[in-house]
């Protein structure tokens, strides 16, 4: 990765641009390496003076404040980290990222993961697979886990399981030799701008695909995609009943123990088809999907307490998520939706909250109002009690004063209006859980 570096970037000063947590890890690696070009750290958030690694470091050139992309240059070597929308205020200046210097260096030994809604589930599932069968191997990316901090674990034998966004993916020419697009559904339009460049970006996944790397998609996502992706013939096949192999039924959702809901084997069926390609053994690999326990966040189970389950979905941010969650279970009398609304179209939410029965639901923030309204627009009587709250924090004390039935926490919106991340909101709802009784 050193030498990809220098070569890339000649005597140019190297500017990380954005110092969250992929800046920060792209940092740490140019400091243990020690390259004689000069280093910039570029973020609006002055707050960045503060971090400890800027602060043991005052070699370091800091930008910052609201016009800091103006002091970028054309001949800068840029390192961008996912979330700057640096294609609008400036594109006219070249940039890199973590996720396209490591594909370039290490694509071929990549297991790389994207799509809306499962990314995660897959990837650490597909990861659990190859450790269980005593694979060397690494996860990697969207999950948390910045891909240049694992650098020092990776040897020619390493195989890298890799979970995209579509942020990741925008700048990326070289994809991972083994690709999965799970789904496409319109998200984070509040920084594409438009359904069909989130779309394109997520399709840069098979940026590098040729004759004998493996690709999936299933035939759903193909017709949506905005451009033309691999499409090799798929070994295994799946009806409403689960996963064939060979006219053999191999997996139904109802032998997974802990995942919730027939919409996980749509992804499983990825999982199984990259187990076949790389010879691992199915009968081992269909244990550890069965025995799956989802991750935080996701469908989670946080117990019950005097008659009271809570469920945690914070993941949930788009429309079709929430309503595979209230179909993923059996009986839910309490739903809790809405938060920061990025303009996404609600009405199949809308259609589905018609003609579904509650006790009641909790609409939060301007996308639980903007439901809301639609839903009384149809002036149809709603089978469910029902009332707005501006955040998920007005409600804890009514939620505290349930007595029984399934609370679930499923927003298909994201939660800047209230809380940082969808971890930090996931986690406030796991607190209520907590102190009830």
């Amino acid at each position: 990765m050193l030498e990809l570096i220098r070569k890339k970037a000649g005597n140019s000063r190297i500017v990380i641009l954005g110092f969250g947590i992929e800046g920060q890890s792209t940092l740490r690696y140019l400091l243990d390496k020690g390259l004689k070009n000069p280093v910039v750290v570029a973020d609006k958030n002055a707050q960045i003076l503060q971090n400890d690694l800027i602060k043991s470091n005052p070699e370091i050139a800091i930008i910052s404040g609201d016009d800091y992309l103006a002091h970028l240059k054309t001949d800068d070597f840029i390192i961008k980290s996912p979330g700057v929308a640096l294609q609008y205020a400036r594109p006219e200046l070249k940039n890199h990222s973590q996720t396209s210097l490591f594909l370039e260096q290490f694509g071929a030994q990549t297991i790389g993961i994207t799509g809306t809604k499962g990314k995660s589930t897959t990837s650490t599932m597909i990861y659990r697979i190859l450790k269980e069968q005593e694979k060397d191997a690494v996860l990697v990316g969207n999950i948390g886990l910045p891909a240049f901090d694992f650098l020092p674990k990776i040897s020619d034998e390493t195989m890298i399981v890799y979970e995209l966004s579509a942020h990741q993916l925008q700048c990326v020419s070289h994809g991972p030799h083994q690709a999965i697009l799970l789904n496409l559904m319109p998200e984070h339009l509040d920084f594409f701008g438009e359904v069909d460049h989130y779309y394109r970006a997520k399709c840069h996944i098979f940026s590098s695909f040729r004759s004998g790397f493996f690709a999936f998609a299933n035939e759903e996502t193909i017709t949506k995609a905005p451009v033309s992706i691999p499409n090799p013939p798929k070994i295994t096949q799946q009806t409403s009943e689960g996963i064939f192999l060979d006219n053999t039924k191999i997996l139904g959702s109802e032998e997974l123990k802990y995942l919730a809901g027939k919409h996980h084997i749509n992804n499983i069926v990825a999982v199984i088809e990259l187990v076949l390609y790389l010879n691992l053994s199915l009968e081992k690999a269909l244990e550890s999907i069965r025995n799956f326990k989802p991750l935080p966040h996701r469908q989670e189970l946080l117990g019950e307490k005097h008659g009271l389950r809570f469920i945690n979905d914070s993941i949930s941010t788009i429309p079709q998520s929430a309503i595979y969650a209230v179909k993923a279970f059996e009986k839910i009398d309490y739903l809790i939706i809405g938060g920061f609304d990025r303009g996404i179209d609600y009405t199949s939410l809308v259609d589905f909250l018609s003609v579904s029965t509650f006790r009641r639901v909790y609409f939060l923030g301007a996308s639980g109002e903007r439901i809301l309204k639609a839903l009384m627009g149809r002036n149809t009587r709603f089978n469910f009690g029902y009332s707005w709250h501006p955040q998920l924090q007005n409600i804890k004390n009514e939620l505290l004063g349930l007595t029984e039935g399934t609370v679930l926490l499923s927003p298909a919106a994201a939660s800047y209006d209230a809380f940082s991340n969808f971890e930090e909101r996931g986690n406030y709802f796991r607190q209520i859980f907590l102190e009830l009784g």
